[in-house]
């Protein structure tokens, strides 16, 4: 099916039409109603791009590099699947690659996309920097950084507003009344840690004038992690009232020392963490998830990679998505 199918149904214009499918409707600002409209028909008619002549015609892989920390987090794996629908759509293949956080698999992984001559690559990264290897690569192929990021970076980044939902989330947790409250984190000079401390911190010295640091630990971003952490601090401070986890993984490892401490105690520990909406049925307990917009986080990575200027240092190519602060079973 062509566009010229597409131009039949909607009666916008060929480069219109073009630009909301090659996804540039925000650069060119076409509105929500014209984009909607163009993309129910394409799929109405089951529009499909012809990818070999267009690679042909542009002199491009139509292939992109997604690179990921962790593919067994459902986090990234929702991420990855969500990503490459999105560039499916837009007529581009996607190669996975999974660095199972360690540093030398992601440097070498970018390398091996650039070397494939990929038309472009996501990153998650775990480092927390731009190497010197990546600056040579990445003025061959543009790179956007989606989820995590650099705090000082000319790449195009898209990343969840963290700082302020941790702040959103303490604040509440404060508000029931719960004032030992602890924080979990992942490696602390990563950018998520960074950010959802940051929130964490500025809600509780605002409210209780201090933050007690022995309510702080931080070791990893693995269910793992998160139970070695919630069973040291329930071993050195058993008068934790509510604790906040750093991500979903952190928050399924502390759940079950949290359990056991509840039965033995008779007390409950209030819990909350980033992105377990999802699973929150699937436990019976008080809970607070602060959901991240998959949707939008892998529609604003894809947008801004298929964008020509991609790797230009540009504000417009800095993006943050809200989060859905979501309760579960509380009053």
């Amino acid at each position: 099916m062509s566009i010229k199918a597409i131009k039949a149904q909607t009666g916008f214009s060929y480069s219109t039409i073009s630009r909301v499918l090659s996804g540039k409707a925000d650069a060119f600002r076409i509105s929500t109603i014209t984009r909607e409209q163009i993309l129910e028909a394409a799929a109405r008619l089951n529009y499909r791009p012809n990818i070999l002549a267009r690679s042909l015609r542009l002199r491009k892989t139509m292939t992109v590099g997604l690179i990921v920390s962790d593919i067994q987090n459902p986090f990234f794996g929702e991420l990855a699947s969500r990503i490459e629908q999105d560039l499916r759509f837009h007529g581009y293949s996607m190669i996975l690659c999974n660095t199972n956080e360690v540093p030398e698999n992601e440097e070498f992984y970018l390398k091996l996309l650039v070397d494939r001559k990929v038309d472009g690559i996501l990153i998650a990264p775990i480092q927390t920097a731009e190497w010197e290897s990546m600056q040579i690569l990445v003025r061959e192929t543009p790179v956007v950084l989606v989820d995590r990021i650099f705090a000082d970076t000319a790449l195009p980044w898209v990343t969840s507003a963290n700082v302020e939902a941790a702040e959103e989330v303490t604040r509440e947790i404060l508000g029931r009344g719960y004032r030992k409250i602890a924080f979990l984190g992942g490696p602390p000079e990563t950018h998520i840690t960074r950010a959802r401390f940051k929130g964490f911190r500025k809600a509780v010295v605002e409210t209780l004038g201090r933050l007690d640091e022995s309510f702080v630990l931080s070791k990893g971003y693995t269910a793992q992690a998160g139970r070695e952490m919630m069973i040291r601090l329930l071993d050195e401070r058993p008068d934790v009232e509510a604790v906040l986890c750093v991500n979903n993984l952190v928050f399924y490892g502390a759940v079950g020392p949290v359990n056991d401490f509840e039965l033995r105690q008779a007390r409950p520990v209030m819990m909350a963490g980033f992105d377990i909406g999802e699973y929150a049925s699937l436990m019976k307990r008080p809970l607070i998830s602060a959901d991240q917009n998959l949707a939008e986080l892998a529609r604003s990575a894809v947008g801004l990679l298929l964008e020509a200027d991609a790797g230009a240092a540009d504000a417009a190519n800095h993006l943050t998505i809200p989060v859905v602060i979501a309760r579960h079973r509380l009053p």
